[in-house]
């Protein structure tokens, strides 16, 4: 379809919805009209003069005026226009790290992660030296169940003996005892590593606390923050109680707390 004025070549945009319409051209003032074969000189023929008594001559076409054809632009310039959707989802850092607290979020969650790990590790410790003499007590548990076999067979004393040998020498005996022992030591040694985790997490569980109980945190943040940093002060005056009252004392301080804890 042609879309450009046969006088002057000026460009409109002209679909097939625009057939019929009558526009003039902004550059030479030309009639056009809108056909099948897009836009055209409407040169309407003078219409002849009317006789007495006949109807009036129709209204001269009015003309309609198309903004010239755009530029065409890219894709970014397309989307640049493009309104915001008003349902999408803006997701913006920031907000949400507000939303969830802030600084003291980050120094709570950090310091009770730390007090979690720091608080199993004894645990954890102690399940391993259970382990080590659950493996000594399953090889007794074997031997005792051969020496019941030995007897019943009515074997010799040196035969027992000779066979009890044989059986502790093919388990490696020593090794598993010398499990137990390395368990215990190493469980022993832990204590100073996991006594200086557990006070770095309480520092930054209490530096959490303090932040939480600031006046532009929740209510809900603020009640955690006062119960968590109370709980914490108490379990600190209990450790140092429990150590003799204090550093002064000659059997008193934390380090007795620790020995107690690791005994």
């Amino acid at each position: 379809m042609n879309n450009t004025c046969p006088t002057c070549g000026a460009v409109y945009n002209v679909a097939a919805k625009d057939i019929g319409r009558r526009i003039r051209c902004k550059k030479c003032a030309t009639g056009l009209v809108v056909t099948d074969a897009g836009l055209e000189i409407d040169d309407p023929a003078v219409p002849p003069v009317p006789s007495r008594g006949s109807a009036p001559p129709p209204p001269p076409p009015t003309f309609q005026d198309l903004d010239d054809e755009p530029p065409r632009r890219g894709g970014r310039d397309r989307d640049r226009d493009r309104p915001a959707r008003s349902g999408g989802l803006a997701i913006d850092p920031l907000k949400i790290f507000k939303d969830f607290g802030g600084v003291p979020t980050l120094l709570f969650g950090f310091g009770a992660f730390l007090v979690i790990v720091f608080l199993f590790m004894p645990i954890i410790g102690n399940a391993a030296i259970s382990r080590a003499e659950g493996a000594r007590e399953r090889l007794d548990l074997e031997w005792s169940i051969q020496l019941r076999k030995l007897q019943k067979d009515k074997k010799s004393p040196e035969d027992i003996e000779a066979a009890r040998e044989k059986f502790f020498k093919d388990n490696d005996r020593d090794r598993v005892e010398d499990g137990v022992s390395f368990e215990r030591v190493s469980n022993k040694r832990a204590r100073w590593f996991e006594m200086y985790g557990m006070m770095f997490g309480f520092l930054f569980l209490m530096a959490g606390s303090l932040g939480y109980m600031m006046p532009e945190q929740t209510t809900v943040r603020r009640v955690l923050g006062t119960v968590v940093l109370g709980a914490q002060v108490l379990i600190i005056f209990l450790i140092f109680a429990i150590g003799g009252g204090g550093c002064g004392g000659g059997g008193g301080g934390p380090g007795a707390a620790i020995k107690g804890r690791g005994e």
